[in-house]
């Protein structure tokens, strides 16, 4: 679990050798995890295997591990109670007492972290943390990310179990960035096989379709009638709507493709932005209701503009792809938990529950999905490519009686000039 902010403390040497009086158990628990690690290419299991191991050994309620991803951390693996608040968490380069281990690159042990003002990411763990260890993952002399340990009790970790943690980050480094690299390069290569698929495929539909409309309503314009030549122009513009859109997206994957969506954070007021977006689908949707419910006083969020807007509006197209015609569709956006909250709630074909965290998945389409609408497979995909680079969250879920709400929070930006 991240620590934001914590008061001056001195770290723990990061050179001492392990102790020789460690148990034999200790000592196969490293051979085990230097042996899984070097036989697994799939990084995420690597690291839930290390964690796995270390729970043996080591008096800790919960850990994780957290790898540095351009100029965020994000923890890709975690056990114990906590682990549901910590897994995907992502803390942006700063003061952070985390970030501090990883530039560092020295260990902090904290025995009691009432006594060190330390803030803690998430409300379960906030309320039950008393100690954490926290050992750099260094490679060539670089931090890559973290191993952090903690545990109910004050005083529940060692000299012991900080030299025991160097000795496995040593053990790991290596095997780490070489399954980065290679899911790195798994990631770029199923990127660039959708980028040439969608402009193959996707983009021919609606350019065929404007060309066509067009060159029929120049032969034959002046002989249509007033109905028709309304109607064909709609279509037009309906394809042309859509034709931009997927260059968006196809725009999200090319950055997508080099390793990382950049943005230039800036505060924002989400009730502008989605009062702005709504009205322009309602305008796209004649006939369709689109609701908007915001909160009152809500913070100000820290994002990028077009962004926010090209999530919103991808939303909103699902929304309305996957329901009746005459069923509305609810825009609900509200603070929580120094985060400010966007559902939008439809009542469409719904979500299976073994399809919420997949429909975020480049390319997948659920039968239903498929059976009901046409697509690309990439709007979520694209969703949530932006909203993790803007520090946030995305979720699908199915609502009771019928219907999906697919929601993002974005970190609020508070006065102080400090982010959640």
């Amino acid at each position: 679990m991240y620590l934001s902010r914590v008061r001056k403390l001195e770290g723990v040497p990061g050179d001492a050798a392990l102790d020789a009086s460690r148990s034999p158990a200790t000592s196969q628990l490293i051979i085990d995890i230097a042996s899984a690690a070097a036989g697994e290419r799939d990084l995420d299991q690597i690291l839930h295997e290390t964690l796995d191991r270390l729970q043996t050994a080591v008096p800790l309620t919960g850990g994780s591990i957290a790898l540095v991803q351009g100029d965020e951390l994000v923890i890709r693996a975690a056990v114990g109670p906590f682990a549901d608040e910590a897994l995907g968490q992502r803390v942006r380069r700063g003061p952070g007492l985390s970030w501090r281990v990883v530039e560092t690159l020295e260990p902090c042990l904290l025995p009691d972290m009432r006594a060190s003002e330390a803030i803690v990411r998430g409300p379960k763990a906030s309320q039950a943390m008393r100690s954490w260890l926290a050992v750099p993952i260094v490679r060539r002399g670089v931090g890559i990310g973290l191993v952090e340990i903690d545990s109910t009790v004050p005083d529940a970790f060692s000299q012991a179990d900080v030299e025991l943690l160097e000795t496995i980050v040593r053990v790991l480094s290596g095997p780490v960035e070489l399954a980065d690299h290679y899911a790195a390069e798994q990631r770029a290569n199923q990127l660039r096989d959708a980028f040439i698929g969608v402009i193959s495929h996707e983009l021919r539909t609606p350019i065929t379709t404007i060309y066509g409309l067009s060159k029929m309503l120049r032969q034959r314009g002046t002989d249509l009638d007033p109905e028709v030549m309304v109607s064909t122009i709609e279509d037009v513009e309906a394809e042309a709507d859509r034709l931009q859109r997927l260059v968006e997206d196809l725009l999200v994957l090319s950055r997508a493709e080099r390793g990382a969506v950049d943005i230039d954070g800036e505060p924002l007021g989400m009730t502008r932005i989605l009062r702005r977006v709504v009205e322009a689908e309602r305008a796209r949707l004649p006939g369709r209701i689109v609701e908007l419910e915001a909160s009152e006083g809500l913070p100000l969020v820290i994002g990028e503009e077009t962004y926010v807007e090209q999530v919103v509006r991808n939303l909103l197209t699902n929304a309305a792809k996957y329901s009746n015609p005459a069923a509305p569709i609810r825009v609900v956006v509200e603070a929580a938990d120094d985060e400010v909250v966007t559902r939008v709630l439809d009542e469409g074909i719904g979500i299976a529950d073994g399809d919420t965290d997949r429909v975020f998945e480049l390319f997948y389409r659920s039968t239903s999905a498929t059976r009901m609408a046409g697509g690309a497979g990439i709007g979520l995909f694209v969703c949530r490519q932006l909203v993790e680079a803007m520090g946030g969250r995305i979720w699908a879920a199915p609502r009771s009686p019928v219907g999906t709400e697919v929601g993002f929070a974005l970190p609020a930006h508070h006065e102080d000039g400090t982010d959640s």
